[in-house]
C-alpha cells in the first residue's frame, strides 16, 4: 500500500464516518482490481491475516483461520461478497466456525479448529497463529455463533476502497487451464428445451432433504424434514391433501443448521418385515454431533411408524460437526451402504479418509439381517477387509478416501454405484466407486494432487468420472441414472445437480470415462436430493420446501 493511499485513508477516517449503506452503494459496480489488492493487503483491512488467494507450487492451499479465496469470485456474486464482508455473522459456514475452549485454569481461548488429536486441539486465532491446548486441560468446549472475522470493516476503509476490495475479490476466479482432464468439465452447454419441474404435492415442507417411494404403493412417498426431524407420508394422487405424520424423531435426534434426520431406506423385504432404516444425528459424545444408523419398525398396515424406540446399529464418532456424509441405501446385493464423511476439520489434517482404522471418510457396507460377534449386524464376507486380522482396520469399509459423500445411488440396469462427493477448495466430484477402491481424499481433490502427508507408496487412487470448478457450483448433489420410460434420449444418463448454483445436469459415461454432459435445467430452490418414483422417474427435493417431479417429456439430449 503506497504512502499516498495511507495518507488519504487516514485523512478520510479522521474527517468522516461512513455508514454500511455508503459502502454497499459504492461497491455495487466498478472499482480497481489493482488497488483492491492493496486494500486486501493493508493493515487497515487486515484481510490477508486470515485469508489467502494463491495456491502453493504443488497446488495445495495454505491453511489460515479464514477460507482460501482462490476462486471466491466464482462462488459469490458481487452482492453476496458485499454482504459477507459487511456482515460476517450473517451466514457463518461451520467449516470456519469459532470454537471456544475454557481450560481447567479458567482461561478462555477462541479460534478456528485446525486439527484435533487424542492429546490436543490446535486452534487458529484471529491472526492465524496456532494455539495448542492439551485435551487434559480442557474443562469445556463449545461452538460460538460469532465469526473470527471482525465486524465494522466499513469503519476502517472508505467506500471507494471498499468498492476496490470487492472488485478485487470478484476477479478471483479459477483459471480454466487448471489441471486439464477429460472428466474435468468446463462450460457445459445448455439444451434447447430444458426440463420442467412440477410440485409433487402442494404442501411446502420445512427444509426437506429426502423423498422416497413407499414399497407396495403406486403414488405414495415419505418426505424427511431435516430440522423438525419429522417424516411425512404424502400421496401424489391427492396433491392437496395434508401430509400425514409417519414418525416424529425429535425425541431421539438432535437438530440444528446442519444436523437432524438426513436419510431413510426401506428394507428390501419391508412389506413383510416392516423394517426401515434412518440416518440421524445425536450429541451424546460431548460438544459434537455424530450420525446414528438405526432400525425402526412400521405398523402392520405400513401406514406409520410403530412407535418402538430405534434399534441403534451403528454410531459414527465425529471430532467436529463437519462432513458427516448423511446417506444410507440398500444396494442391489441387499446390503446396507452408508456414506460417512471425513468429519473434519477442514482439509482432513488427520488423514481420516486414508485411515482404515476409522469409519469416517468411507462408504461402509453391513448386513442388517445377520450378526458378527457382538455387533448388531454382520460384516459381508465380500467386504474388502472382512478377513483382515489387523486390529487397526474396520471391516465395515467397502471403499475409502472420501470427503463428503452426500448422495449415492445405483444404476438399476448395470448395478454401477454413483456418488456425489462434495469437494474441498477447488472441485466438486462425481465418482463410480467399486469394492475396495481408494478414491483419493485427501491425497487428491478430484484429479489434482492435494497433499502428500498421507500418501502411501504404491497406493492406487481411483479418480472421479466427473469434476467441475467453482464457476459451476460449490456443493454437488448426487442423483440417479435415468431408466424411466418417458424419454428415450435420457436413458442411461446420470441426472444430478448442485445445491448452491441450482444447476441440473445430465451426463453419460463409458467405462467410467465421461462421454458427454449437458445442462438440462435449473431449480428454483437449492437442491438437497434427487429421488425416483415407483416407475423410475426422477424427483428433485428442494431444500427450501418443495418436492418436485422432473418432467422430461418436452426435453431432448443430443448425441453431438
Amino acid at each position: 500500500m503506497n504512502r499516498r493511499l495511507v495518507f488519504v485513508l487516514l485523512f478520510c477516517l479522521g474527517t468522516k464516518t461512513f455508514t454500511q449503506d455508503a459502502h454497499r452503494q459504492a461497491a455495487r459496480m466498478g472499482g480497481s482490481v489493482e488497488q483492491g489488492r492493496a486494500v486486501f493487503e493493508s493493515k487497515e483491512a487486515s484481510c490477508s491475516v486470515c485469508h489467502r488467494f494463491e495456491l502453493n507450487a504443488d497446488g495445495q492451499v495454505p491453511r489460515l483461520a479464514g477460507p482460501n479465496l482462490h476462486s471466491i469470485g466464482d462462488k459469490f456474486a458481487r452482492d453476496q461478497l458485499i454482504k459477507e464482508i459487511l456482515d460476517p455473522n450473517s451466514r457463518m459456514h461451520p467449516d470456519f466456525g469459532t470454537v471456544t475452549v475454557v481450560t481447567v485454569d479458567g482461561l478462555t481461548i477462541e479460534g478456528v479448529l485446525q486439527e484435533r488429536t487424542d492429546d490436543e486441539l490446535v486452534l487458529l486465532d484471529s491472526k492465524s497463529q496456532p494455539i495448542r491446548v492439551k485435551v487434559s486441560e480442557i474443562e469445556q468446549e463449545r461452538k460460538s455463533d460469532k465469526s473470527l472475522m471482525p465486524e465494522g470493516l466499513h469503519k476502517n476503509v472508505t467506500p471507494e476502497q471498499f468498492r476496490d476490495l470487492v472488485a478485487f475479490l470478484a476477479a478471483r476466479k479459477q483459471p480454466v487451464a487448471d489441471n486439464q482432464h477429460p472428466g474435468l468439465v468446463g462450460d457445459v452447454p445448455a439444451i434447447e428445451h430444458p426440463i420442467q419441474l412440477k410440485p409433487l404435492v402442494s404442501h411446502k415442507f420445512d427444509f426437506p432433504v429426502w423423498a422416497i417411494a413407499i414399497p407396495g404403493t403406486s403414488t405414495e412417498f415419505l418426505v424427511i424434514e431435516q430440522k423438525t426431524r419429522k417424516i411425512w407420508r404424502v400421496d401424489e394422487s391427492q396433491p392437496e391433501r395434508k401430509p400425514q405424520l409417519f414418525v416424529d424423531l425429535s425425541g431421539e435426534a438432535t437438530t440444528g443448521e446442519f444436523e437432524g434426520v438426513m436419510c431413510l431406506a426401506f428394507h428390501p423385504n419391508f412389506e413383510q418385515n416392516r423394517k426401515y432404516y434412518v440416518n440421524f444425528h445425536v450429541r451424546n459424545q460431548g460438544s459434537h454431533f455424530s450420525p446414528i444408523i438405526g432400525e425402526r419398525l412400521a405398523t402392520a398396515d405400513l401406514k406409520r411408524d410403530a412407535g418402538v424406540s430405534t434399534r441403534r446399529l451403528l454410531q459414527i464418532p465425529q471430532p467436529t460437526d463437519l462432513h458427516w456424509g448423511g446417506m444410507l441405501a440398500f444396494g442391489p446385493d441387499g446390503y446396507l451402504y452408508i456414506g460417512a464423511g471425513d468429519a473434519g476439520p477442514q482439509e482432513d489434517p488427520n488423514g481420516h479418509g486414508q485411515n482404515l482404522g476409522l469409519l469416517i471418510g468411507k462408504i461402509l457396507r453391513i448386513d442388517v439381517d445377520g450378526r458378527t460377534g457382538d455387533l448388531p449386524y454382520a460384516i459381508p464376507k465380500s467386504n474388502p477387509f472382512a478377513n483382515s486380522n489387523r486390529d487397526d482396520v474396520r471391516k465395515e469399509i467397502w471403499a475409502y478416501g472420501f470427503r463428503m459423500p452426500w448422495r449415492f445411488s445405483w444404476d438399476s440396469e448395470t448395478g454401477d454405484m454413483w456418488v456425489g462427493e462434495i469437494g474441498q477448495t477447488l472441485f466438486e466430484e462425481v465418482s463410480m466407486p467399486r469394492v475396495g477402491e481408494n478414491h483419493g481424499w485427501n491425497v487428491y481433490e478430484a484429479f489434482q494432487p492435494f497433499s502428500d502427508r498421507y500418501r502411501r507408496p504404491g497406493e492406487v487412487y481411483t479418480p472421479p468420472v466427473i469434476s467441475y470448478r467453482r464457476s459451476m457450483g460449490v456443493s454437488v448433489t448426487g442423483g440417479h441414472v435415468y431408466r424411466g420410460k418417458r424419454n428415450d434420449s435420457y436413458v442411461g444418463a446420470y441426472i444430478f445437480g448442485d445445491y448452491e448454483s441450482k444447476r441440473i445436469w445430465a451426463a453419460k459415461q463409458s467405462n467410467r470415462k465421461l462421454q458427454q454432459m449437458w445442462q438440462v435445467g435449473s431449480s428454483p430452490e437449492r437442491i438437497a436430493s434427487f429421488g425416483v418414483d415407483h416407475q423410475g422417474e426422477i424427483l428433485l427435493i428442494g431444500h427450501d420446501g418443495t418436492v418436485f417431479r422432473v418432467l422430461l417429456e418436452d426435453s431432448e439430449l443430443s448425441n453431438d
